[in-house]
């Protein structure tokens, strides 16, 4: 019973084992937004959970405008889809996103609107968050052993959605 118990683990543990080669890499991006009409400054993260999968997280800044301000967190998976010789590899991208917006307005009273019943001792600010799915497509070009190139496009699908276009530069570590 013991040695067919030992067998039996053996056999799970070979069956279930896989050389793995996952790597971490980071690092930042540039990019513009169609419908908030502006550039994102973006910090990234990946796991290459193997050479058909990568798992990437971001954050993106985008630069004030309008007194309105952007954010946006990115949950994605890529999918390599074909090698391009002397290029790159191309990959889908699929993910969950959330935007947040924030913007701020000045005092009525600067305006000379006069609501009865409203507080003109400060200015006002109000903000939101939209969920999304992210859909998009990119290229992964290495220019060294732990540097690589990515730009991409991304749609994000959600009551505010809009296209990105972008790339980042990324280093494995």
């Amino acid at each position: 019973m013991k040695k067919l118990f030992v067998a039996f683990i053996a056999i799970l543990l070979v069956g279930t084992i896989q050389e793995t080669k996952a790597q971490f890499s980071v690092g930042a991006g540039l990019g513009y937004a169609s419908d908030i009409s502006t550039i994102g400054i973006s910090a990234n993260v990946g796991y290459e959970i193997d050479e058909t999968w990568q798992a990437t997280g971001s954050y993106t800044h985008f630069l004030e405008k309008d007194d309105i301000k952007w954010s946006a967190i990115d949950f994605n998976a890529n999918y390599n889809l074909n090698k391009i010789e002397n290029f790159g590899e191309l990959y889908a991208i699929g993910g969950i996103n959330i935007t947040t917006i924030k913007w701020d307005y000045p005092e009525f009273s600067d305006y000379g609107i006069d609501i009865p019943g409203m507080d003109y001792s400060s200015d006002g600010s109000d903000s939101d968050s939209n969920f999304g799915v992210n859909i998009g497509a990119g290229v992964k070009i290495d220019l060294s052993e732990k540097m690589f190139l990515a730009p991409e496009m991304t749609y994000t699908i959600s009551d505010g959605s809009y296209l990105r276009i972008g790339a980042k530069l990324m280093f494995k570590i």
